[in-house]
């Protein structure tokens, strides 16, 4: 009995000093949460009213890089969008990450179909080559993220809008006129005709 009211009273002396420390540590929790909204509370504006694109751009700050990046691929400055989405791009979050990779597949996206038009300076090489830049993307933002359904309708997109698609299984005839070839003529090939017919 003497040690349980020992035990006790040691317990109601020690009492406040453990409040004390409870109390101290919430507060510094408190304090840390505050500043983490702030944070983001600060860059929310600045995102709103475009000054983000007026401050300097750290390699570690990857959430402001992607805002930095969504903003200017808006305003048409994909040199400069592609840059910050870089940065972005190598974050720990997955999503962040998706999201870099997706931007950075738009850009690409974008520059293809500019590139595709021949009266306007384009060059069939070059859309080819962005066509191929933002296929990687799309698919390595899918990786990341499989349910990410924009990324999948683009990439899909391109690869109907590519140009290596639209003149897959065309071949040069003898008489120097394009055509398909005999097996994607029409759906009744014969399977001689076509080895692969079938097959993944």
């Amino acid at each position: 009995m003497k040690i349980k009211n020992k035990l006790r009273y040691k317990l109601l002396d020690n009492l406040p000093k453990a409040l004390l420390g409870v109390t101290i540590l919430c507060l510094i929790a408190s304090a840390y949460f505050f500043s983490l909204w702030w944070k983001a509370h600060q860059l929310n504006i600045a995102y709103q009213n475009k000054s983000i694109l007026k401050q300097p751009l750290k390699n570690d700050e990857y959430l402001k890089a992607y805002s930095v990046g969504y903003l200017l691929a808006r305003q048409n400055k994909p040199v400069e969008a592609q840059k910050a989405f870089n940065i972005a791009e190598v974050s720990l979050n997955p999503e962040l990450r998706a999201r870099a990779k997706y931007g950075i597949a738009n850009v690409h996206f974008e520059a293809a179909m500019a590139a595709s038009n021949i009266e306007k300076g384009g060059s069939h090489r070059r859309a080819v080559e962005r066509v191929l830049l933002a296929r990687e993307a799309y698919k390595g933002a899918l990786r990341l993220k499989p349910d990410m359904y924009d990324a999948r309708y683009n990439l899909e997109l391109i690869d109907r809008l590519s140009p290596e698609k639209r003149t897959e299984g065309y071949e040069n005839s003898p008489d120097g006129t394009i055509g398909l070839q005999p097996y994607q003529q029409n759906g009744t090939a014969l399977m001689k005709d076509n080895t692969r017919r079938g097959l993944p």
